[in-house]
């Protein structure tokens, strides 16, 4: 973004401009618009300008040719503000959608250098649209800082059939000094394949050669990316190396040490707790641990999953993303034989995998698997093949418990709990498009079989590794349970309350965790609401305040709740498995308190409040 303000006088958001372009896949036109930001929405950027945008679409098949795929920036994306990398594609979902099949618009959110390149290349926002005849690569250049941009469309064949990975490799070796975006053999069978992703190359990924990127994995974007024919975006700029203000550096500061990233930096960093994978050994003793299809069986199978299993076996070395001091990513390499060391100060041999908590723990002990090595074979192939592995573990789980509570009736091929060889087979087969079954996701496939009770999903999106008897916020997120909705752990974090009062405020409340879906930081980085004001002002010329950045994140959230509402959802849609209410687990160490009389008061209390602010907001969509 930028202005042409000259007045020396403190700007507003309505001073800037942004650089949209609308690539029409089907006749190859590229536009290129310089548009005024009407709004602070416009100008914070990601899901404020994403549902805007999407507001202007009616889509009743996420896949075909008029459907958008919305790529966008938030304003500290490229940006000296630590984490500011984030890149966020949007649409209407594949996977999210009601049960009647009209999709939902959601978004998903990636990390690193491809969002830097893209926005020092001077492009804020794409809007693909159409379908190309042939398999293309979206080439976005600029020789000079901040743009223009040139926009341009290339042949892809020669990527067709390659995994993640070997798509980056190949695109690495043909543009220096370039970032990428791009789909895997999931991507390119869209049709059978209601999860695929989009990956994110990563510095560490260009510079050592192991498979790290990052992914934009939520919703099925990289089949609606698929769906259009478009295998890869390459951004190619020169990097931005201005200096850092004083006010950035501070902010730098507390999100490198501060309070909010030390639960995922290690604990040579200040004390840091170790990264999501904490959470294994957190959960587990207290029977919160997704085990078996999100059901805690209550002894010490998952033990094997911690981190402590794997420090002596293994190598495992804390690496970050572009620039950024927190270091969450926990990478594990096979240990060099002979050495002793752990960590950071150990000497490490092949690369082998990433462990996030989320995909660890739903491709693992939610499906039955605690080998170490099954673990890290499962991982990375859901990496390789560029599945969202959150949608992926909770599929594999629910067909496991159907096939043990209906072995008359198998599911993919009677796969069950424990057999991670079926499953890697099964990944295969349908990444290129031979296990439809599979590739549709949890509730198509509990509609098949005709039992939605133990399904865990909500309006279609599978639910992240955390219980839904711990946490009712669940039917309020609109982009799946733990990154839109900031009510997941607060039971076991926040002295295990249970009265309506506390629930209906944290629904309202967990919001806000979206902001960095605006402004383009990490959730990691836990950044203080003064120090991203402060950031702003100082970087934009602005006099922002915490309320004008927090009124453009309630109205994202109004606006994208009534597209939700447009295209059909029912109130019984907006609930958590019916198991909840049906069948308590004895072995989960919290307190049980979600019955439907809990939740049908949680739904009139939030849905009224909603009601009421809308109004007061003047949030309107399009009929």
């Amino acid at each position: 973004m930028w202005t042409e303000s000259r007045n020396g006088k403190k700007l507003a958001p309505t001073d800037y401009k942004y650089r949209s372009a609308t690539v029409d896949l089907a006749s190859g036109k590229v536009t290129l618009e310089e548009r005024t930001c009407q709004d602070m929405e416009d100008f914070l950027g990601g899901i404020g300008r994403i549902f805007k945008v999407l507001s202007r679409y009616d889509v009743p098949d996420p896949y075909a040719p008029p459907a958008p795929l919305v790529m966008e920036l938030g304003c500290f994306t490229g940006s000296s503000v630590m984490t500011g990398l984030r890149t966020f594609f949007g649409g209407y979902s594949p996977l999210k959608s009601t049960r009647k099949g009209a999709p939902s618009a959601m978004w998903s959110a990636g990390s690193d250098k491809f969002g830097v390149k893209t926005a020092c290349a001077g492009l804020d926002e794409i809007i693909f649209l159409g379908r190309s005849a042939k398999p293309v690569t979206l080439l976005i250049q600029s020789a000079a800082l901040g743009g223009p941009p040139k926009l341009s469309l290339a042949d892809a064949s020669h990527l067709l059939g390659k995994d993640s990975h070997e798509k980056i490799m190949a695109l690495r070796d043909q543009y220096e000094d370039a970032h990428f975006a791009v789909i895997a053999q999931t991507g390119e069978n869209w049709k059978t394949n209601r999860m695929a992703a989009i990956a994110l190359s990563t510095d560490n990924q260009l510079r050592s050669g192991d498979c790290k990127p990052r992914f934009c994995g939520r919703g099925g974007f990289g089949g609606v990316m698929g769906s259009k024919n478009l295998i890869a975006i390459v951004s190619q700029a020169p990097d931005d190396k201005s200096g850092v203000s004083a006010v950035v550096k501070e902010a730098n500061q507390v999100i490198a040490r501060g309070a909010g990233s030390k639960n995922y930096r290690d604990a040579y960093k200040g004390e840091g707790g170790g990264g999501t994978w904490r959470n294994i050994a957190g959960l587990h003793p207290l029977g919160c641990l997704p085990e078996k299809n999100f059901w805690a069986p209550g002894n010490t199978d998952a033990v094997p999953l911690y981190r402590s299993s794997f420090e002596k076996p293994y190598v495992v070395k804390d690496e970050s993303c572009f620039k950024c001091g927190i270091a969450c990513h926990k990478n594990i390499y096979d240990r060099p034989e002979g050495e002793t060391a752990e960590g950071r100060k150990a000497k490490k041999g092949k690369f082998r995998v990433k462990f996030d908590y989320e995909p660890l723990d739903l491709l693992t002990a939610n499906c039955g698997v605690y080998g170490a090595e099954e673990s890290l074979e499962l991982v990375e192939l859901g990496d390789r093949l560029g599945y969202d592995a959150i949608s992926l573990g909770a599929t594999f789980s629910y067909a496991m418990e159907w096939n043990e509570r209906h072995p008359e009736k198998p599911v993919l091929g009677g796969i069950r709990f424990g057999d991670a060889r079926k499953m890697m087979e099964l990944m295969r087969e349908c990444a290129l498009g031979r296990c439809p079954e599979l590739g549709q996701g949890t509730m198509r496939l509990a509609q098949q079989c005709g039992d939605l009770s133990f399904a865990m999903q909500g309006k279609g999106l599978e639910y992240p590794a955390y219980l839904p008897e711990t946490n009712p916020g669940y039917p309020w997120a609109l982009a799946g349970g733990h990154m839109s909705m900031r009510t997941f752990l607060l039971l076991i974090l926040d002295g295990q309350k249970t009265d309506i009062d506390y629930w209906e405020k944290a629904v309202m409340n967990g919001i806000y965790y979206t902001r960095d879906d605006l402004i383009g930081t990490c959730k990691f980085a836990g950044v203080p609401d003064k120090n991203v004001v402060d950031s702003i002002n100082d970087s934009y010329g602005l006099s922002a305040t915490d309320e004008d950045v927090k009124g453009a994140v309630r109205r994202t959230y109004l606006r994208g709740r009534l597209l939700e509402k447009k295209v059909g959802y029912t109130d019984e849609e907006y609930d958590i498995p019916a198991q909840v209410y049906e069948k308590k687990n004895p072995n989960v160490k919290m307190p049980s308190f979600i019955t439907r009389e809990f939740m049908a008061e949680l739904k009139r209390r939030v849905e009224r409040n909603w009601d009421e602010l809308t109004k007061k907001e003047g949030v309107k969509i399009p009929a």
